[in-house]
């Protein structure tokens, strides 16, 4: 319906102006990052194309494609935080206008899906101060829309930029890849068969591609980062090779409040989770064991040290502490989420949705930190996909001759 398309269009130009108004036209004192990003992009300025002296010594611990397009923009305008912030709103409100237009034209569930993104607390504040995060954000949904429309160069290129943007990016491309490398796969005793069935259909090697493009960035700085800021950070060699299941459990239950919650509860599809250990017993076993581990022997709990001070793992954990629940009951309240979670996602079908839960959820577990925001490309990515998946949770016979549009979902 273009006419929906339009309108809403609109109102989110003229929630963009209000916004700009509101917030005193982005001249407002740094912010948290901003203290340091706005220096790195001033560096990136004195060099329109960046040398690989300048690669491998500024300092952030983020790929740079962000701060090279901040240098430009200070390079043309001046060095103002206000322009920054500018070109951060301009990138939202682009991706906003990629979910819109490139939604199908046939969806219940446009409004549910684009207020499920925008009502998650980060992606205002990722809007409108000058952070990373939107710049990747427009990239790997860039990449998925044209992964959608079967544009796989263009597909490609976007998910080589949403990794220069953000290295945990590689999430995207590599659910992707192995979505249609399995979808195709046929085993047997034989490898040949094996590797055939793999290569009959090329598809899966631009996003193979695409996750190999960290290869030269790690090759650049020796590791995922430059290494002084690691240090500075406290991201250390020594925790290179430590995996934080607790920041596992703290992502899935990320993705239940932000995500399932609010489908499930506008939806009212509810049988799923209710069929679900009948339907599917040695995985709801397999899952009540892998949680019991976490919740025992791996407990969620914030990084601390003289870099990061804040207790919280995010915004949920404050609130759950805020109102008194903590200790072992507040990881029990995080294992039922999680386990919301691994049922609404994963199936003997794996899905689109399924890998990009997996797998991003699995690269969060080696991240300096638990946070909220890190989701955010995952909700975005999980919301929009939505939109092309009507049939999700009703019965095998509410379902009759209600196909699943592209497969992105059970």
């Amino acid at each position: 319906m273009p006419g929906r398309k339009l309108y809403t269009s609109l109102f989110l130009a003229l929630l963009f102006i209000v916004i700009f108004l509101v917030k005193d036209r982005f001249t407002m004192g740094l912010y948290q990052d901003e203290f340091h990003y706005l220096p790195t992009a001033v560096l990136f300025s004195s060099e329109p194309i960046p040398s690989i002296n300048l690669l491998t010594s500024y300092n952030e611990l983020n790929t740079p494609i962000p701060f090279i397009l901040g240098g430009w923009v200070l390079r043309v305008f001046g060095e103002d935080i206000q322009h920054l912030r500018l070109l951060t709103f301009f990138t939202s409100f682009c991706l906003l206008m990629l979910f819109v237009w490139f939604s199908p034209e046939k969806t219940k569930r446009f409004y549910l899906c684009l207020g499920g993104l925008l009502l998650f607390p980060n992606y205002y504040l990722c809007s409108v101060y000058y952070y990373t995060d939107i710049f990747a954000m427009l990239f790997v949904l860039a990449g998925i829309v044209a992964y959608l429309r079967n544009a796989h160069w263009i597909s490609l290129l976007s998910l080589v930029a949403a990794v220069a943007c953000r290295q945990y990016m590689l999430a995207f491309p590599a659910a992707i890849a192995a979505f249609e490398i399995f979808k195709h796969l046929k085993w047997s005793k034989n490898p040949g068969v094996i590797l055939k069935s793999i290569f009959a259909d090329k598809t899966w090697i631009y996003y193979f591609l695409a996750v190999l493009s960290i290869v030269p960035w790690v090759i650049l700085w020796h590791g995922p980062a430059p290494a002084p800021v690691m240090a500075e950070q406290h991201y250390d060699s020594d925790k290179l090779v430590q995996y934080n299941f607790g920041y596992l459990m703290y992502a899935s239950v990320v993705v239940a409040v932000y995500y399932i919650l609010p489908e499930m509860l506008i939806t009212s599809r509810f049988s799923h989770f209710l069929d679900y250990p009948k339907r599917n017993p040695k995985l709801f076993i397999a899952f009540l064991v892998i949680i019991a581990g976490i919740i025992v022997f791996f407990p969620a709990k914030q990084a601390y040290n003289p870099y990061f001070t804040w207790p919280y793992l995010g915004y949920f954990d404050q609130l759950l502490m805020t109102i008194g629940v903590t200790g072992i009951l507040k990881q029990i309240v995080f294992g039922i989420l999680m386990l919301v979670t691994l049922v609404r996602f994963v199936s003997p079908n794996f899905t689109l949705s399924t890998w990009m839960f997996l797998l991003n959820i699995l690269l969060l577990g080696k991240a300096q930190l638990s946070w909220d925001k890190y989701s955010l490309p995952m909700i975005m990515a999980l919301w929009f996909l939505a939109m092309y998946d009507e049939h999700w949770g009703l019965s095998p016979s509410e379902s009759e001759n209600k196909p699943n549009v592209l497969n992105v979902n059970y």
